[in-house]
């Protein structure tokens, strides 16, 4: 069934882009943030795990545990960071719906208003034009939101293994 999907995804991707590129490129941009910051949680587990156990080994514990408090704060955050950037990215994603929506609509509009009245009296048309009205203000939007899914996994995963595989 995606194999079936996949040829649509330039024109789906074209009719995002047209209706909304600011908010497409918020989005994308917020996709690649929440695609890192991940890395940052990784990274700074490492360093307050050693910074404890500096602290714990250390002769004053108390002092030595200053820089691992410094780093749980930097860890907080980028949590928050990263919880920040999840709603702003469910904000775009539900503006950009919406101007899809709306663009959709007057394309499907303008186009229904150009065909010859005769169309209206065949069945089949007019079930292609309700499906349309249905279907495409949100098909377009479910395609380029399991996209961005792959795309924040993938750049997840690609900086997983960058970090990791030195630390191996």
């Amino acid at each position: 069934k995606l194999a079936a999907q996949f040829p649509y995804l330039p024109q789906a991707l074209r009719l995002v882009w047209t209706a909304a590129p600011r908010h497409a490129g918020i989005w994308v941009a917020l996709l690649v943030l929440q695609g890192l910051l991940p890395i940052g949680t990784v990274y700074l587990t490492r360093s307050i795990v050693n910074a404890l156990v500096a602290a714990v080994r250390s002769t004053d514990p108390v002092a030595a545990a200053r820089p691992a408090l410094l780093l749980a704060a930097l860890m907080v955050a980028i949590l928050i960071l990263a919880e920040g950037a999840r709603a702003a990215a469910a904000w775009v994603r539900a503006a950009q719906a919406d101007l899809v929506q709306d663009h959709i609509s007057s394309l499907i509009h303008r186009q229904s208003l150009a065909v010859d009245l005769a169309f209206y009296d065949n069945a089949d048309f007019y079930d292609r034009l309700h499906r349309a009205r249905s279907e495409a203000g949100y098909r377009p939007v479910a395609l380029l939101e399991n996209l961005g899914g792959i795309l924040q996994n993938g750049i997840t995963l690609v900086s997983m293994l960058a970090i990791l595989v030195p630390f191996g």
